[in-house]
């Protein structure tokens, strides 16, 4: 089984601030901007062309889950209590987010090491 990957709006502020949790509470994840050439050779054209519709997580199995439902295909592999809240993630609530997340900002390319 391959090392799931989490792809996600490299310059926005909001997706940088939300892949520092995941480092942080999400250990064997690898993550990576949707604007890389990674994503470009993994993805369909359709999720890493803009508008960019949210997360992306390809699972161990190479399975693709898009937005909330990424959230609850990374919650088997978050830590302790994060697990209850990634499965948790309501549709509208991701929705919600992703429309709004221009607020917090974004740059011209990722700033994430």
């Amino acid at each position: 089984m391959a090392t799931p990957i989490l792809f996600y709006d490299g310059p926005c502020h909001l997706c940088q601030r939300a892949i520092q949790w995941v480092h942080r509470h999400v250990p064997g994840v690898a993550c990576m901007p949707l604007q890389s050439d990674e994503a470009k050779k993994t993805l369909p054209a359709a999720l890493v062309t803009p508008p960019l519709t949210g997360v992306v997580l390809v699972d161990g199995n190479g399975g693709t889950h898009v937005g909330h439902r990424a959230l609850h295909a990374l919650a088997p592999h978050a830590k302790g209590p994060w697990r209850w809240m990634l499965r948790l993630v309501p549709s509208w609530g991701y929705v919600v987010v992703v429309k709004s997340r221009w607020v917090w900002g974004r740059d011209d390319m990722c700033a994430m090491p």
